[in-house]
């Protein structure tokens, strides 16, 4: 099969690209490179046919969303049109990697239940916050994706962490630790997964589920504070030195899937636990 990966540089495209490229016929596209820029039609109208594109590419990182907004949305709005525009004719199967960020709104203001199942409305409580300037191109990308008229299959990926990320909570965290500052934004929840599992779970998706939205994610619901005392923790600090300053307006104050699709569609429930996933990510930070 002949696979196209976008974002093959990124966190979790740089995992999903090792893991099957030696399976499948794979070829990565990454902004990294001037010449594979897909916000460029010259880039896109020439992308070869393939059987599966898989859109991982992506501007990512909370404190992105605030400081950069407009990059931010701009980056992940026009590689995904232009895309669409490329493969919408053919048979490919195009996959898009989304976001659980798309319904933060709505489960703060308890319209909808946690554990959060794929049918959950979106919701915007306030249009003009930077912190959508990701998710709403997640969530535009995904009307896009469903009404394209191809096969497609839209992931909403929930908190994966792994090595190779930045820009997210725990290597920020860690950073801070390093300088001596110990505090988090927030005591919300999150349902973290480590990107091997995510990973696994693409993978076999891609081969199952067509035309779905699916949830991938581990359905356990940890505070951070909790994630930040096992990290202090591994780093020989005192955990009651953790300081909880307030969440940035627009986060979620809960977060958790409900994955009984995922796993009916991929039999996967063999998940790192967390202590597992963090000492091995914190191996490559330390």
């Amino acid at each position: 099969m002949e696979v196209i990966v976008t974002g093959h540089k990124g966190f979790i495209g740089n995992h999903f690209y090792n893991y099957i490229k030696d399976t499948y016929n794979v070829i990565g596209y990454d902004q990294k490179y001037a010449d594979k820029n897909l916000r460029l039609l010259d880039v896109t109208s020439k992308m070869p046919d393939c059987n599966t594109i898989v859109h991982l590419a992506a501007t990512n990182g909370t404190k992105l969303f605030y400081q950069n907004p407009t990059d931010v949305c701009i980056n992940n709005t026009l590689p995904t049109i232009n895309l669409i525009e490329r493969y919408r004719n053919t048979d490919t199967k195009f996959v898009f990697a989304s976001t659980c960020e798309i319904f933060n709104s709505t489960i703060d203001n308890g319209y909808y239940h946690v554990p959060t199942d794929e049918a959950v409305p979106v919701m915007y409580n306030d249009i003009t916050n930077p912190r959508w300037s990701y998710s709403i191109p997640k969530a535009l990308g995904e009307n896009l994706v469903a009404n394209s008229g191809l096969e497609y299959l839209i992931i909403r990926y929930f908190n994966v962490y792994g090595p190779g990320q930045i820009d997210h909570f725990i290597n920020e965290f860690v950073e801070r630790c390093k300088q001596g500052e110990y505090y988090i934004k927030g005591d919300d929840t999150r349902s973290f997964c480590y990107v091997d599992d995510a990973v696994r779970m693409t993978d076999i998706l891609i081969q199952t589920a067509s035309n779905q939205t699916v949830n991938v994610g581990q359905d356990v619901e940890t505070r951070i504070s909790i994630v930040a005392k096992l990290i202090m923790g591994y780093m020989g600090i005192n955990p009651d030195r953790l300081e909880i300053r307030p969440s940035p307006v627009g986060s979620a104050t809960r977060r958790c899937p409900d994955t009984t699709l995922v796993q009916t569609l991929t039999g996967f429930t063999d998940y790192t636990p967390l202590e597992v996933g963090l000492k091995k990510t914190l191996e490559t930070l330390l």
